[in-house]
């Protein structure tokens, strides 16, 4: 068995035995008069320092003192992504108390089971939509003594004597207590105290609480910094929710330990806009929101002249012949260089990632098609691998050009652990020794079965490591798939590659050990898949019409037969399907961070996965539908059966 360890890095920005709040406080004494957050309202920027923000952030623990919050008690925070929020956080670490996070997205049902499985005693909630959530599980909740709203618009009516505006209860923390009394609550906490409970995504049921310390989320905000070599007052862009683990490193460790410059924008419909006006040097997405970026510029350019498009291709094609090994000179020095000029530079622009210095892709495989575009592009993406257990584990350093690995095992904070380490067990899964994790909440079987520290961690993932220490996701263990034939194969593999096309939103691979081949469940992307239907003079009206044109199955057919050369001959996807709705979080087709809940799509889908298996040429289906306000009702549709040949 060989051992694998992560490289140390040589940085002063340790932890050094502080807690969340301890380092605010450091940094509000040390860069008092230097930016940390910028966010943006009514279309203006406004700007706070670590100064200002150390008092805001004393002033929110107050207030929440004040109203009741206690040390070891959960707030739970259903927000986009603010500087409130930002604030609240900080302000409930300071006086011991944890917090929760929930999607802004979640459904009724989600968001009450975050709540009460949680036992969180206060919710603050931004605007009436996430008021309204709350007010509608409140009888389940006994525990819940306060419910605080952000915006207030829409509320002025509402009868619900603990409902109060933020300001209220801020306001009531004023007197509350002197900053001597706070300061000893700040400095009672110690490294190993959970801080915050992330859940995990919950693909094949209901999701786990991950309980993370102060330790834990500095240690993978240390990483992040000695991967990606994050220097002082670096911009960075809050996008991802909190309710992600990978945004608590981000965004609030690693925004202390660099330090960095926190963006919020002003609303979920202006990031791309916003995201140009920033020119963040950090970034991370999840693939699937990488995907969406790239799937943008591929429908700008079905709605450029042909000469432009011509121009696009070709820029795209020289910036992709620069980043082999072998580029000749010309390449090099002439034809780059005027391909940066006329396309890359302009392409960059339009994505607001014209001075990024690391973004990484995280939460799921990114396709390596999709990996080589961007750095077509001139955007250093990079692979970053983790979990919300085991936190950030490895990832491309800045530069790395290999679309196929996940990158190296990540440097730890020395102050809090030391090197990590990584192997392949017998059954090619990975297994790690890191620092520890603090457990799952009320699920000590689950805590057990993750292994511990000293022995390794079980990752769940099938992985390779090749000869320079780079880690190669596979895919999790249980869902490694074998064909009655015998033939095993990897559907996320598949999937990825298939997301990787414009046309394609979401694919799911389907075929086990009682099915002779591959088959897939496509959902398009309405977007590229309507300006091409309209280029090419197709006539539809609905989704359902559209997924259905027979040009639109010809695509996705031609997608499907280029992935299939990326595969063994007996695991290549021999029929498929597109869905006539799209795959919904609200209806639990997806999680909230775009996952596939597959057992559920199976079980929703199962009479058209038997029609991909038979003879018919297609399949009458009726899929119930859920709307925003809550009404159901039954889609009815003839799905098209697809056979794509496969070579011998």
């Amino acid at each position: 068995m060989q051992v694998f360890r992560a490289i140390p890095v040589d940085d002063p920005r340790t932890a050094n035995g502080r807690t969340l709040p301890q380092l605010l406080r450091d940094r509000a004494r040390e860069f008092g008069s230097e930016v940390a957050i910028r966010s943006k309202r009514a279309s203006l920027w406004r700007s706070h320092d670590w100064a200002a923000v150390n008092r805001m952030a004393r002033r929110c623990a107050k207030g929440l003192a004040a109203a009741g919050l206690k040390r070891g008690e959960v707030l739970a925070i259903v927000t986009e992504n603010l500087e409130e929020q930002f604030l609240l956080q900080f302000g409930a670490l300071c006086i011991g108390a944890r917090t929760v996070c929930a999607y802004p997205d979640s459904s009724v049902d989600e968001l009450g089971f975050l709540l009460i499985h949680a036992e969180a005693v206060m919710v603050i909630g931004e605007d009436q939509e996430q008021i309204d959530k709350v007010i509608e599980i409140l009888p389940q909740m006994p525990q819940i003594r306060a419910v605080y709203h952000i915006d207030g618009r829409g509320l002025w009516h509402y009868d619900l004597p603990m409902l109060a505006p933020l300001e209220q209860m801020l306001a009531g923390g004023d007197n509350f207590a002197d900053d001597a009394w706070l300061d000893a609550e700040i400095d009672k906490a110690s490294q190993s105290d959970i801080a915050v409970y992330c859940y995990t995504s919950g693909t094949t049921g209901r999701p786990k609480g991950a309980m993370l310390s102060h330790a834990f989320i500095l240690d993978n905000a240390y990483r992040l910094m000695g991967t990606l070599g994050v220097e002082p007052g670096a911009r960075y862009l809050s996008y991802i929710s909190p309710a992600w683990a990978a945004e608590q490193y981000f965004g609030f460790g690693l925004a202390l330990l660099a330090p960095m410059v926190v963006y919020f924008a002003e609303k979920p419909e202006t990031v791309q806009s916003d995201l140009r006006e920033v020119g963040p040097e950090y970034l991370m997405f999840t693939p699937r929101q990488w995907e969406m970026l790239a799937s943008g510029v591929e429908a700008r350019m079905m709605d450029a002249s042909a000469w432009r498009r011509w121009l696009y291709k070709w820029g795209v094609k020289v910036g992709r012949a620069r980043l082999r090994p072998d580029a000749g000179l010309f390449t090099r020095y002439i034809a780059a260089p005027l391909a940066e000029f006329l396309v890359l530079r302009g392409v960059r622009d339009l994505l607001g990632l014209s001075k990024v210095r690391g973004v990484l892709s995280g939460g799921a495989g990114l396709s390596g098609e999709l990996f080589t575009r961007f750095h077509a592009f001139g955007v250093p993406l990079g692979n970053l691998y983790g979990s919300t257990e085991l936190g950030l584990v490895s990832a491309h350093r800045r530069g790395a050009t290999d679309p196929v690995t996940m990158g190296q095992l990540m440097p730890s904070d020395p102050t809090i652990a030391g090197p990590m380490e990584a192997w392949v067990d017998e059954t090619a899964q990975l297994r790690l020794r890191l620092p520890a994790f603090s457990g799952y909440l009320k699920n000590e079987e689950a805590t057990a079965a993750l292994g511990s520290a000293d022995a390794g961690y079980e990752s769940g993932d099938a992985v390779r490591v090749d000869g320079r220490g780079q880690l190669i996701f596979l895919d999790r263990l249980k869902d490694m798939r074998r064909l009655g034939s015998g033939q095993v194969y990897p559907p996320q593999f598949i999937e990825n590659h298939l997301r990787a096309a414009s046309m394609v939103r979401d694919a799911i691979v389907v075929g086990d050990e009682t099915r002779p081949f591959v088959c897939a469940l496509v959902n398009i992307d309405s977007d590229i898949a309507g300006r091409f239907a309209e280029m090419h003079g197709l006539a539809y009206g609905t989704f359902t019409e559209l997924s259905q044109l027979s040009a639109i199955r010809a695509e996705v057919a031609r997608v499907i037969a280029s992935v299939n050369e990326l595969v063994e001959p007996g695991a290549r996807v021999q029929s498929f399907a597109t869905l006539p709705k799209e795959l919904d979080a609200d209806e639990a087709e997806l999680t909230r961070s775009r996952k596939l809940r597959r057992e559920l799509i199976h079980e929703r889908y199962s009479a058209l996965i038997e029609a991909l298996y038979g003879e018919a040429t297609h399949c009458d289906t009726a899929i119930e539908v859920k709307y925003q306000d809550g009404s159901v009702s039954q889609l009815h549709a003839a799905v098209a059966v697809n056979r794509v040949e496969v070579a011998a």
